[in-house]
């Protein structure tokens, strides 16, 4: 009998697990989709400005709306005009400095039932379009809250301010009470309105851009201003106790943080929340070549890596880094490391430097320049004020203030002839330049010369290198091969073309479409203008090669200029620019 009760009490037991069990997986499925959600509503997307549709036209000192084909939308009669996302027909024009109204590509107000509409603008311009793309902050009854370019709202009117968050697009701040937070542009809280100030750390990785920057806030006590820092998550990841935070912006990891901070005057580390370094340093500085941190106490200096570990104690009176090597002085005695923290015996060299070609080093004796082999055979000897590795076996070599090309046997492949020898940014050509004459030669990967021209502009686009001069324009692959314009430009309908020093525009079979008698023209742009110059004035020619405008502008003295119908591009950077024909 009391085994019977037993197994039912078992029995009993046993049922109720069964019961357990699902309800505490399930718990643990919502609180991950919770988590999820919460993610999702954290990212978001930037979103892309694809066709330029929309430009701003500027004549008699105001403002106005063309199209891409030069016809105007909105007459030139406003203060001041922000186009939030040139593909879409949204405008905000501005009456005066405080009243503004939304108008579309059909000069029809939106937006009427709010008080004010304004975009946002990024406080500092880190894309070519300054504003945010999506979405446009709304005033109701004092307050501002977030709508989308439809006008639906993403946020209540509820903030006594919504203004942009630099180097991080996307990311609003927003006060309320005094107080400042974070939202995104889905209206997603990032970070409660409690601080004082938000910033951006800063950080920028090539492949995911800006998408794990993190923020240090600060709020303001007695004893005056401390930071804290908040992860790209909204997680918090240091209490506001510090003051300063920086973060190590030179590691690209977007998954761990390395924060260099100060408590009380003295410097600390942090990786994420995990504390490497105690505040208790005078200095930490991180040096990006070799990985490390060097660490200054008590007026002595010592080397660790990223993870803490000592590379070299704390106990050399000073400290400096020569590419690849740690140089460090204890008394009157100089000594030379590695990044391992192995000790360089024996060497005649103040320094070594590593190349990109492994194979081959740079060496520093005596403040002079040479060459070895990479193991440690010298091909050029110790003699030189600088070199720097180009690429291949090519260094480029300044002698005596002139600069030269040595091959890594101190071959003599460009003569020192130049005041300046530099790389084509992401090239392997050269531009060799005499700042005298203001003439630069080109030349390819081989060293061989391909172009000299004078006082020109290049251009380094993705795929190609452009050379442009005041009558001439070339193209280059990036290992110096000449390429034609119709390589470059394969949708265009005509194409730049000179002779006997006029240039004119032909078909993609070599047909004359417009006779060569300028003295410059430039190619068809995206919008299907180029321009033409006779006697030092501009003129405008349509796709089809029929003259819209004869040269007549006479103050335009940059070699490229672009046109969209009679108007010319004025562009004064910063994301402010604007087409107009008073020139």
């Amino acid at each position: 009998m009391k085994k019977k009760e037993h197994n039912k009490k078992a029995s009993k037991k046993i049922n109720k697990l069964y019961i357990i069990i699902p309800i505490i997986a399930l718990i643990a499925i919502i609180v991950v989709a919770i988590m999820f959600v919460a993610q999702n509503n954290i990212d978001y997307e930037i979103e892309q400005v694809g066709e330029y549709k929309y430009l701003k036209l500027y004549e008699n000192g105001k403002y106005g709306i063309i199209d891409r084909n030069g016809n105007t939308l909105i007459q030139p009669q406003y203060e001041q005009i922000n186009i939030p996302n040139p593909s879409k027909p949204i405008f905000i024009c501005y009456e005066d400095e405080q009243k503004t109204k939304v108008l579309n590509d059909k000069n029809e107000q939106l937006f009427k039932k709010y008080e004010q509409v304004l975009p946002l603008i990024f406080k500092e311009f880190t894309t070519e379009v300054p504003f945010e793309k999506s979405v446009l902050q709304y005033k109701k009854d004092g307050k501002y809250g977030l709508i989308d370019f439809s006008g639906n709202e993403i946020t209540a009117a509820k903030y006594d301010s919504i203004e942009s968050l630099s180097y991080k697009e996307g990311c609003l701040i927003v006060k309320q009470n005094d107080k400042v937070g974070l939202i995104n542009i889905k209206g997603k809280e990032i970070i409660k309105p409690e601080y004082y100030s938000i910033a951006a750390d800063g950080y920028y990785n090539e492949e995911t851009k800006y998408k794990a920057v993190g923020f240090v806030v600060c709020n303001r006590t007695n004893e005056g201003y401390r930071y804290g820092y908040i992860n790209s998550k909204g997680e918090k990841v240091l209490e506001p106790i510090y003051n300063s935070i920086q973060r190590v912006t030179e590691i690209i990891d977007d998954n761990n943080v390395y924060l260099m901070v100060e408590k009380n005057g003295q410097a600390g580390l942090t990786k994420n929340k995990d504390i490497i370094v105690e505040c208790q340093n005078e200095e930490i500085e991180y040096n990006r070549k070799n990985q490390v941190f060097a660490i200054k106490k008590a007026l002595k200096y010592g080397v660790i890596d990223i993870s803490g570990n000592s590379i070299l104690p704390i106990e050399y009176d000073d400290i400096w880094f020569i590419s690849e090597n740690i140089n460090v002085k204890k008394g009157e005695e100089t000594y030379i490391y590695t990044a391992k923290g192995e000790k360089i015996e024996n060497t005649e060299y103040s320094a070594i430097i590593e190349t990109e070609d492994k194979q081959f080093k740079i060496t520093i004796k005596n403040e002079k320049y040479g060459i070895v082999y990479s193991n440690n055979i010298e091909t050029v000897k110790n003699k030189y004020q600088y070199i720097e590795h180009a690429f291949d076996d090519y260094f480029i070599v300044t002698e005596d203030e002139k600069v030269g090309v040595l091959n890594n046997l101190g071959e003599e492949k460009i003569g020192f002839n130049y005041s300046v020898i530099q790389k084509v940014k992401n090239t392997n050509v050269l531009q060799a330049i005499n700042t005298d004459t203001k003439i630069i030669d080109f030349y390819n990967k081989n060293m061989k010369k391909i172009y000299t021209v004078s006082d020109a502009t290049v251009y380094s686009e993705d795929d190609y290198i452009k050379i442009v001069s005041d009558n001439d324009r070339k193209y280059f692959d990036k290992e110096g091969k000449e390429l034609s314009n119709k390589e470059i430009y394969k949708s265009n309908k005509l194409f730049a073309k000179s002779k006997d020093g006029k240039w004119g525009f032909v078909d993609n079979n070599d047909n004359v479409i417009v006779e060569n008698k300028y003295d410059m023209v430039t190619e068809f742009n995206e919008y299907g203008f180029a321009g033409i110059r006779l006697d030092q004035k501009w003129g405008v020619v349509d796709r089809d090669g029929n003259v819209i405008v004869e040269p007549k502008y006479e103050k335009i003295d940059w070699v490229e200029p672009e046109f969209v119908n009679k108007y010319c591009k004025l562009n004064f950077g910063y994301g402010f620019e604007y087409y107009t024909d008073e020139i």
